[in-house]
């Protein structure tokens, strides 16, 4: 297999996906060179085109379309689906064919997310996929269409991030992966979204940064996509001289963004309707979200029209061939998306704790209060038992770097930044900048090839070391006494301030790993550099007074599979890594080259 040529950072967007790459030993190692990326899809019926974005949707031609082959791409000439432009623009006209927001289908943890599912309203069962399978999809039309462009570098040979919210749980990334796996991918690095927004603000600063920011200065990245919201702070430290960069904090997920804009306005647009006397159906809704989303998208923008019309096809014996229109307003959607979800509230206000109906239709868990101040404040505040009690803990940034293509809005950042600095005002601290020159379409994917090269020693790195070191709980081998459990020692397996990304192994141990039945993992930690005894931890050194010297966490209870051949015990070494979403991963790696994974999420227990 050749040698990896390039560096590919991808970002799986809600609402749309983008590319960028990099060469892995760049001319210029100062300043690398970082291209984005032409993806080829149908931008309109039988009319390929390549452009710098995907949008995340698939749609289901009728039949008749699929004889006219608009669904047909240069390297798949049969295809019954398309993804792209056009599966957004007609999928508008005809929602029940339309497969939308899959990402955010991968964090519901209320369905099953391998069951084919998608579109809800489906008029035809075989016209569904699992939000897995839509992923998937999405994924593969990048990689094909890297293949049909660039020839002489195969997709699966190059190094390959995908980005993902920072808020997605262990089960969504696992889901992102394994779609990554479907679509023909090679080992893929996750990375948040808000980190590699980051990254790219860093290499278009590459030359600045560290006169724009100063030790001290705590950054607040501010990601509102099409279907989610993140938060997370970053810190500017100062080490040996050196200005050095750490993550602090990462939000708690939020399904939040661009599509609940587009539903409030589909809403408004509804109820114009309704007053005209015309009854929307659900069907009508859903055209009604998607014309709103391209409204939105216009009377957001710097120079906004008047109005924007909305036409969607009217339904029932005597509107056959008609259609159904009103209009909104520029005055109108500034007030009702500005105010209505950036409120300029108080720092102290916070969402009211969310009670669910027992029955639910089947969708998406949007978060019930609408207002990203309000989750903003939750975020910067380290709740206490009283008011007073989050005041003085609360977090507030000297600067926000915003991201995502909601945010392209300049009201919306405009009301962020007058937030921000109301609550600067109140709380008698300096004012909040907006760090300029935020790219909202396209810094997610670039960040992600710009980390990749920082992985590679090319680019600064943003720190995020382990605040404690990580040990797991090994059973001895003793002869069974009355009343007495087995005893069992402690193995450091990450060590204090362990980057994320990187692993260790411990090359001079080897373990008994227990198949086929269930069994009971232990971890353990300790939250300072050394031990009581003064000594620091390094892998593959054994506690054994662990009670009083580790915390213990909580276990993890699973059954490793097992092969026909194998006993009850397998013997491997271990290895540990912690990866760039913070998730301790402990393997277990047999003699022929079987691995066992384990994973722990290290963020949780530091919040802890």
């Amino acid at each position: 297999m050749s040698q990896p040529a390039y560096i590919i950072g991808i970002d799986l967007g809600t609402t749309n996906c983008t590319l960028s790459y990099t060469l892995i030993q760049p001319e210029d190692k100062y300043q690398p060179q970082l291209t984005q990326f032409a993806i080829e899809q149908i931008v309109s019926a039988q009319t390929p085109g390549s452009i710098l974005s995907l949008p995340s949707f698939i749609y289901y031609p009728l039949p008749e379309e699929l004889q006219a082959q608009v669904a047909a791409l240069a390297w798949d000439g049969s295809r019954s689906y398309t993804i792209g432009t056009f599966a957004r623009d007609r999928g508008a006209e005809l929602p029940t064919r339309l497969i939308a927001s899959a990402k955010s289908w991968l964090c519901h943890a209320g369905i099953n997310r391998r069951e084919k599912l998608l579109p809800i309203e489906a008029e035809e069962k075989d016209h569904q996929m699992s939000p897995l399978e839509a992923c998937a999809e999405i994924l593969r039309h990048l990689r094909e269409a890297w293949d049909a462009q660039m020839k002489d570098a195969p997709f699966v040979q190059q190094i390959v991030l995908i980005t993902v919210p920072a808020s997605f749980d262990p089960s969504a990334r696992q889901l992102v992966q394994e779609a990554a796996e479907k679509a023909g991918y090679p080992e893929v690095v996750l990375l948040e979204e808000p980190q590699a927004a980051f990254y790219a603000w860093l290499q278009k600063h590459a030359e600045d940064w560290r006169e724009q920011l100063k030790v001290g200065d705590t950054i607040l990245v501010v990601d509102i996509g099409g279907g989610t919201t993140d938060f997370s702070l970053i810190g500017v430290e100062e080490e040996q001289g050196n200005l050095q960069l750490k993550r602090l904090a990462v939000g708690s997920h939020l399904l939040l963004g661009g599509d609940n804009i587009d539903l409030g306005l589909a809403y408004l647009a509804k109820n114009k309707l309704e007053e005209q006397g015309h009854a929307i159906d659900n069907w009508q809704l859903q055209a009604l979200v998607h014309q709103c989303r391209q409204a939105k998208e216009q009377l957001l923008s710097e120079q906004p029209p008047a109005s924007v019309d909305i036409t969607i096809l009217g339904r029932g014996s005597r509107l056959i061939g008609n259609t159904l229109k009103t209009e909104l307003t520029e005055k109108e959607v500034q007030k009702f998306v500005v105010e209505g979800f950036i409120p300029l509230v108080d720092p102290e206000e916070r969402s009211p704790i969310e009670r669910r109906s027992g029955i639910q239709q089947i969708g998406l868990p949007y978060v019930q209060d609408p207002r990203i101040s309000c989750q903003l404040a939750k975020f910067l505040s380290m709740t206490g038992e009283s008011d007073s009690d989050q005041m003085e803990q609360f977090v507030l940034p000297t600067a926000v770097l915003f991201n995502g293509g909601t945010l392209k809005a300049a009201a919306l950042r405009e009301q962020m930044l007058k937030l921000l600095n109301k609550w600067a005002k109140k709380l008698k601290k300096p004012s909040v900048k907006e760090l300029p020159d935020a790219d909202y379409d396209y810094a997610v994917s670039r960040g992600a090839a710009y980390y990749g090269l920082a992985r590679q020693g090319h680019a600064i790195r943003i720190r995020g070391g382990t605040s404690r070191s990580y040990f797991v709980g090994v059973e001895e081998s003793a002869p069974a006494v009355p009343g007495i459990s087995p005893p069992l020692r402690a193995v450091c397996i990450v060590p204090f301030g362990l980057e994320e990304g990187e692993e260790r192994k411990l090359e001079d141990q080897e373990f008994a790993l227990v198949l086929g039945e269930p069994a009971t993992f232990r971890f353990f930690s300790h939250a300072t550099p050394k031990l009581s005894s003064g000594v620091e931890p390094e892998v593959g050194m054994i506690v054994r007074n662990w009670k009083q010297e580790l915390s213990e966490l909580h276990p993890i209870e699973t059954m490793l599979d097992k092969v026909e051949g194998d006993g009850k015990t397998v013997r491997v070494k271990l290895k540990s890594k912690v990866t760039e979403l913070g998730v301790l991963e402990l393997w277990g790696i047999a003699q022929d080259g079987r691995k066992w994974k384990l994973e722990f999420d290290v963020r949780q227990d530091q919040k802890g």
